[in-house]
């Protein structure tokens, strides 16, 4: 037998069972402890005595305490709650939009809308209906004194349609923004494994 082997055989024999085993329970693993174990070749001249008596470290998963993540309940309860909450919002939008709808087909039932103004001539004999074409040209046409309730209440109520209009799509746009977080939502859950 080799002199190596037998001097190995030897330190095996003179170990005390007793004292490894305390190591391996009582020391935590670290990785300070795991460094500060040697690492010896075929080519180092230390004694293998050195190297079989030094502690041993082990890793240990240490058992979980009370308020580990993966320990806390989860309430589905909270889910369902925000689920209900979104379709009672969800359910107001839409009455609001229908709401908004029936407001602007009164509107165009009413009669006529001019997007425009009226202005005194500067001679301060007559009126003149002003605004601004789609092109973004401004343009200018005599209006009757006779005319100018009329025109008036046109303006007025075009300026009530805008109104109902602008709203009107701030919540349409609200409602697709989520429909499309919902619709991702939705495929990620349904997706997903219990």
């Amino acid at each position: 037998m080799k002199p190596d082997l037998k001097r190995i055989e030897a330190a095996l024999q003179q170990m005390d069972v007793h004292t490894v085993e305390q190591s391996l329970f009582s020391e935590p693993w670290t990785t300070a402890a795991h460094l500060s174990l040697p690492f010896y070749s075929a080519d180092d001249n230390i004694a293998v005595e050195e190297a079989i008596t030094e502690p041993l470290s082990m890793p240990f998963a240490t058992p979980p305490s009370a308020n580990s993540a993966w320990n806390l309940p989860v309430n589905a309860a909270l889910s369902v709650s925000l689920l209900q909450e979104l379709q009672t919002t969800v359910g107001g939008w839409q009455t609001v939009l229908q709401t908004m709808t029936q407001q602007i087909q009164a509107i165009y039932a009413e009669g006529p809308m001019v997007d425009g103004w009226i202005k005194t001539e500067e001679n301060g004999g007559g009126y003149q209906l002003c605004g601004i074409s789609e092109a973004g040209q401004p343009w200018v046409r005599d209006c009757p004194a006779e005319q100018v309730p009329d025109v008036s209440l046109a303006i007025a109520r075009y300026q009530r349609f805008q109104q109902i209009l602008s709203r009107k799509r701030k919540l349409e746009s609200r409602l697709a923004q989520l429909t499309e977080v919902l619709i991702e939502l939705h495929g990620q859950v349904l997706d997903s494994d219990p």
